[in-house]
Formats: C-alpha cells, sequence, structure tokens
C-alpha cells in the first residue's frame, strides 16, 4: 500500500506557474495520468475571495481549454458578482487528441476516437481527486463541452451520471456515426441510476438543430426521459456553430445555479423587546423563496415567502429559493434576539448640529485601529460625507458625535460605505460593514430605542475607487422609505 501511495504521487506530479485573469489567480498546472498515459496540462481559476477562511467553491471542468476558458472564465464572475451564482473553481482541460478523449467509437470523419471511456476514468480517477486534494472544492462538479466536447458531456452522464452533478453541452455533435449517442441514451435512460443531474443542452435555431442531431435528442427526451432527470433544450436563433457557445455558457450556468436572483431581506439582525412585534421585509420577491423561523433549512415544503414577514417573538429567520438545481446555496439568515430599549443620555449641554471628523491617510484592506494614528486634519461637518476629504484613494476617517431620537420606538437603522466601516452606538459595536467592497448591499440592524442622546462612532476607510458613507433609518409603514439620517439627529459636544 506503501508503494501504491508514494507512486500515486510521483504520477500527480505538477508544475505550477500563478498568474491573474478577470479577477481569477490562474495556475498553470500538469498531470501525469496513469489511466492515459500522457501528461496533461490543465488550468486552475481560483476566484476572488479564495483565501477566506473555510470557504469552499464548485467546481467548473471546462474541455478544449485552449478556446473556451475565454469566455467560461468571465461569464462565471460576472454571474457570481451578480448573484445569479456562486463564486466557483474553474478548471480547463487542454487537448492532446480531442477526437480519442471526447468520441465513444472512431469513424472515418475521427479515425483516432474511442477513447471516451478511458477519459471518463481519467476524470474519475485522476483529475477530480487532484482537485479536490489541493484546492478548497465543495461536492459539486459541473461538466461543460462543446461540439464534439458536448458529445463526451452526455457520454459521461450516460454511462457514469454520479460523476459530475450538472452537465452543459453546448452545440453537441449528436449526429455523429448515425446519431450513435441518441440510440445510446435509448438504451442507458431504461436502466436504474441514479438520474438526478440537470442536463442544459444548446444548438442553432432552424437546420442547425436537426443537423446536429439535437432534434432527435430532445425528442427522445421527452418521451422517455427517466424519472429525476431535469433537462433543458435551448435553441439560439442568429448564431453559427463557433458564437453560440457564450450565450450557451450563461445560460446554461444560470439553469444549474439559479440563487433565486438579488432578493434581499432586512433586517438581517435585530434586537426584540419582550411583547413587541416587529417585520422582516424581502425586496425583489420571487415565487421560488421560502422561509422558516426555527433557524432551519427552507424546503419546498416551508411556508411561501411574502414581501413583508411577521416577527412575534426572537428567533432565527432563513429565507432560500428552493428551485435550484445547486443545493448548497446557503439561506439568508437574519436572528432576532430577545433584549430591552437602549437608553441614551436624556440631556447633553453645549451641543452642536453636526459631527466632529478625524481625517486620516494610508492604505488599508480594513478598518485600522485609529487611537495608534496621528489625524492629517480635524474639524467638524453637519451631515455624514466625506465633502472634506484631502485625496480621493486611501484615507481613512472617525466620526464622533450624538444620534437623538426623540420617540420610544423600533427602529430600523442602517448604513451603506465603500470601502469599509465599523459603527458603534452607546459605545457598543451596532453595524460591522468592514472589508473591500461597493456600496451596493447596505447592512440593516432593527434597534429598539427609548428617547435620548446616543454616542455615535463610525470608523471609515477608502482604499481604491468610489468612495461614500451613509448612515439611515426607513421609516413609512405602507410603502417603507429607506432615507439618510437628517442633520437635525446629529450633534457634537464642543
Amino acid at each position: 500500500m506503501k508503494t501504491k501511495i508514494i507512486l500515486l504521487t510521483l504520477l500527480l506530479c505538477i508544475t505550477l506557474k500563478v498568474s491573474s485573469q478577470d479577477g481569477y489567480t490562474v495556475k498553470k498546472d500538469s498531470l501525469q495520468s496513469d489511466v492515459l498515459k500522457q501528461n496533461r496540462k490543465i488550468s486552475i481559476f481560483l476566484p476572488e475571495g479564495y483565501e477566506a477562511k473555510d470557504a469552499k467553491f464548485p467546481v467548473l471542468y471546462v474541455l478544449d481549454a485552449d478556446g473556451r476558458d475565454q469566455h467560461i472564465v468571465p461569464t462565471a464572475r460576472f454571474l457570481s458578482v451578480n448573484n445569479k451564482m456562486p463564486k466557483a473553481i474553474v478548471v480547463g482541460v487542454f487537448n492532446i487528441d480531442r477526437n480519442h478523449d471526447f468520441l465513444p467509437d472512431s469513424s472515418q470523419a475521427a479515425t483516432t476516437g474511442g477513447g471516451a471511456d478511458n477519459f471518463v476514468q481519467f476524470f474519475r480517477k485522476e483529475l477530480i481527486p487532484y482537485i479536490n486534494k489541493n484546492f478548497k472544492t465543495e461536492p459539486f462538479n459541473v461538466l461543460i463541452g462543446h461540439s464534439y466536447g458536448g458529445v463526451f458531456v452526455m457520454h459521461a452522464l450516460l454511462n457514469d451520471p454520479d460523476l459530475f452533478d450538472a452537465y452543459i453541452a453546448i452545440d453537441p455533435s449528436f449526429w455523429y456515426k448515425k446519431e450513435m449517442q441518441v440510440k445510446s441514451a435509448q438504451i442507458e435512460f431504461q436502466k436504474n441510476k441514479n438520474w438526478n443531474k440537470p442536463i442544459f443542452i444548446s444548438g442553432r435555431d432552424g437546420g442547425g438543430m436537426k443537423g446536429m442531431g439535437i432534434t432527435s435528442m430532445e425528442k427522445l427526451l421527452k418521451s422517455s426521459a427517466p424519472a429525476g432527470l431535469k433537462w433543458k433544450v435551448v435553441a439560439y436563433p442568429n448564431e453559427d456553430h463557433g458564437s453560440v457557445p457564450f450565450k450557451s455558457t450563461y445560460d446554461g450556468l444560470r439553469y444549474i445555479f439559479d440563487t433565486g436572483g438579488n432578493f434581499t431581506v432586512f433586517p438581517m439582525a435585530g434586537i426584540l423587546p419582550k411583547g413587541t412585534t416587529s417585520y422582516a421585509f424581502v425586496q425583489n420577491l420571487n415565487p421560488n423563496l421560502r422561509y422558516t423561523t426555527d433557524g432551519t433549512e427552507p424546503t419546498i415544503n416551508s411556508p411561501l415567502c411574502k414581501q413583508k414577514i411577521e416577527i412575534k417573538k426572537p428567533c432565527t429567520l432563513k429565507v432560500k429559493s428552493v428551485a435550484s438545481n445547486y443545493k448548497n446555496i446557503p439561506a439568508v439568515t437574519c436572528i432576532f434576539s430577545e433584549g430591552e430599549y437602549m437608553s441614551g443620555q436624556r440631556s447633553a449641554d453645549n451641543l452642536k448640529s453636526g459631527l466632529k471628523y478625524s481625517y486620516y491617510e494610508g492604505v488599508w484592506d480594513s478598518v485600522p485601529d485609529f487611537s495608534k494614528l496621528t489625524p492629517k486634519k480635524t474639524g467638524t461637518t453637519d451631515k455624514l460625507d466625506l465633502s472634506f476629504a484631502l485625496k480621493q484613494d486611501s484615507f481613512g476617517v472617525q466620526f464622533e458625535g450624538y444620534l437623538h431620537i426623540t420617540k420610544k420606538d423600533l427602529y430600523y437603522l442602517w448604513i451603506v460605505s465603500d470601502d469599509g466601516s465599523k459603527t458603534y452606538l452607546n459605545n457598543t459595536l451596532l453595524f460591522d460593514n468592514d472589508g473591500l467592497h461597493s456600496a451596493d448591499n447596505p447592512v440593516v440592524k432593527l434597534v429598539p430605542l427609548n428617547p435620548g442622546y446616543y454616542p455615535i462612532r463610525i470608523d471609515y476607510f477608502e482604499r481604491t475607487g468610489e468612495q461614500s458613507i451613509t448612515l439611515g433609518s426607513v421609516t413609512g409603514k405602507k410603502k417603507l422609505q429607506p432615507i439618510p439620517i437628517p442633520k437635525e439627529m446629529l450633534f457634537y459636544k464642543e
């Protein structure tokens, strides 16, 4: 056994070259395959946030890496940035003899074909275990192939459906050898296998669908697809065999990784005094959203999500889309804890309208400890803004003052900042919005407040790009309106 392990280690020798592309860290690698008796080159694209503690990512395995990487990598990044799919590792597999590897049999059109079964074993025994061992993967793998690569995608699904969790076949050459893949599917679909997998098949509208044999495969799927198999066939107009992969990749990844869209839930956390009732609000509601209030993961049997969810007692609210083929989507979690109304100072002397600020310069990836730094500039501002900044990038600000509350109530307070910020109310951390990010997503919290003057401190930093910071509240009963905290509520002591 020891000799076998040493031999396997030697076979899986690597040569790493690291670069970057489209927000990804790219590792050029190679694998000495015992199954294929070849050294196979691969590229591994690691997404932004890969280094985060406990991070794990699904993996996209891409055939024809020398051409397909160019559009699949930026497409996956675009979708993840827009919350349409999770961040993913992309593994590009380069060709040596694509006809041999992708095709289950040879023909006059491809005399070297016939190595598809062996190529399946390469993935199962060597490549996937190697990627899982050396990178932060989660157990969800997608296979993407175009043309003959689409034939291999279907071959893998039919002969070893558990090898991947989802499949994308782009304009597959099902015409090959008198539609042998369609005939093979007809036989395999009758067998008892784990068909609970999604496959997305694309083609070109019109004669392209029939000429590629996709029409025959679609007809078979309609009549004989096994229970559990999730499939979708899409025909694109005004595309050719070379251009259709771009749209196919976008739609295929959307089909597999539908995360429920850009829905948001607020507040993300809150304090609920005994005997009070509040609400959580869902924006961009869609019919696939379900929720629970007992901390369990929502399922198809959980209550259908509403725009306004009543919170009658402390609980853990979870909201999730249950329609996705990708089952590892984390639910949006909001924690409501039991607590009392906070109290500020009943009165404060020598107050003036606005906030004090201390302005610093430096390069940070997170909010620094301003108490250990010397400010470049100090002053006052009548509202929370950055008009006094001496630079557009690489600076930080500490705002200090009081927030004046005139009415006892449950307040939905929020902050949005680009880049990071931390907000303290009554000398207690209220919002942790630290790190490098845009101002797209506010952090919202439900806070029960008595009338009074509350000491407030906001630590903020800007590294590069846009810069902004806004503290606000939500008003209105019928139509909720997020508004910035008016300057009439902000004070500082001379």
